[in-house]
């Protein structure tokens, strides 16, 4: 059902992307999954940390989101309470869409002052959140409200949501690289080069087409990356392996692409320690245009956030999903089945069945081996 999903979705993710240089195409696009999976509203919201400024506030359905501006400021407590406060949003998994009448009691919902005066009188009684970046130096959620006239929230708007949100994700955190702003083909070349990350641009093998300068400098010290018969790599040879196949995905088939080669660490014990995102090129006019023979842009950006285990890993060697990731970590932190269900507002029951598939998928037997597994898949990003 997935893969068809996934088919089905092609196109629409490959909207997605162009967004990455076109950020004014994100209400289009949020129309879009609105109106596909029969949201009332869709609201994405990401902020820069560092300049302390919006980057991408785009919405359907509503006013785009208000919370830095206008009357609406007093609400930003009341936003972050009806999501069960910053510890609990905090414990949701990324990438994984949250219905908030599962995830926080319905006396808070009832007793919430942004929902009791401006939910509740558009007839918005329920909604979907997906967060999308969690760093130092950004933030970014993704909400879709659903209409008291469109009954529940059902399971096949939630599977949707969980085939497009990596593909949010990854344009979402590569857009910021580019501070955000529109990218024209004819100035493609000289963007990329003023950029501070490192940007390389490889062919569907992974051989190098292009690297800009702080990509070069890179290339030249063989930290963090490095070219091998003039194919992109990295000194982990299980990291390389990994790299080079989110690149063939990405030539291949796009919208299969999920997951991978977003925020890929890379071990890197003699400097700040770096992740790379895979952004596809070869799909569609706009991206396709920007460079010649290119199918893939490598983005080598400085990694944020303390030591934690790669998503990447765990996803590429077992096939965890965002949520069995989630209770993986949690799992490994010490915490019980119980407090798990109640941190992510989720059934006792549901917790099981995601730690049976998290054993069964990494051959895991007690959660000790979890542990022992965890550590070996730490690095610092």
């Amino acid at each position: 059902m997935q893969q068809a999903s996934v088919e089905r979705f092609s196109d629409l993710i490959g909207k997605i992307y162009d967004c990455v240089i076109a950020p004014d195409h994100w209400t289009g696009v949020l129309n879009e999954i609105r109106t596909e999976f029969g949201f009332a509203t869709a609201v994405l919201s990401a902020y820069s940390l560092t300049n302390v400024k919006i980057g991408v506030n785009a919405a359907s359905g509503t006013d785009p989101v208000p919370t830095m501006t206008g009357t609406a400021i007093e609400y930003v407590g009341d936003i972050v309470q009806l999501w069960g406060g910053i510890e609990r949003i905090r414990q949701y998994p990324l990438g994984e869409p949250i219905v908030r009448s599962q995830a926080v009691p319905r006396e808070m919902i009832l007793g919430n002052r942004y929902h009791r005066e401006w939910a509740m009188p558009k007839g918005l009684f329920d909604a979907v959140g997906v967060a999308l970046v969690r760093e130092k130096t950004m933030i970014g959620n993704a909400t879709f409200s659903q209409h008291e006239s469109d009954g529940a929230i059902v399971d096949s708007q939630i599977s949707g949501l969980r085939v497009l949100a990596p593909h949010i994700r990854r344009a979402v955190i590569i857009s910021n690289l580019f501070d955000m702003k529109a990218v024209e083909a004819a100035t493609f070349s000289a963007t990329v080069e003023a950029l501070t990350a490192g940007v390389v641009l490889t062919d569907e093998d992974s051989k190098i087409v292009h690297s800009n300068a702080a990509a070069s400098a890179m290339l030249e010290a063989s930290d963090p990356i490095v070219a091998r018969h003039g194919r992109i790599a990295v000194q982990s040879a299980t990291t390389t392996t990994t790299l080079q196949s989110a690149i063939a995905q990405a030539a291949k088939d796009e919208a299969a692409l999920g997951q991978k080669g977003i925020g890929l660490a890379i071990p890197h014990p003699s400097g700040e320690p770096r992740v790379i995102h895979v952004l596809p090129l070869q799909r569609g006019p706009m991206r396709a245009g920007l460079a010649q023979r290119a199918a893939a842009a490598l983005f080598v950006a400085s990694a944020s956030g303390p030591p934690q285990m790669s998503h990447v890993a765990l996803n590429q060697l077992y096939d965890l999903t965002p949520a069995e990731i989630r209770i993986f970590e949690l799992i490994c932190d010490g915490q019980t089945r119980a407090e798990i269900a109640e941190s992510l507002g989720i059934s006792l029951s549901t917790v099981k069945s995601h730690l049976i598939h998290v054993f069964e998928k990494t051959g895991c037997r007690r959660q000790v081996d979890l542990v022992r597994l965890a550590k070996s898949l730490t690095f610092p990003v």
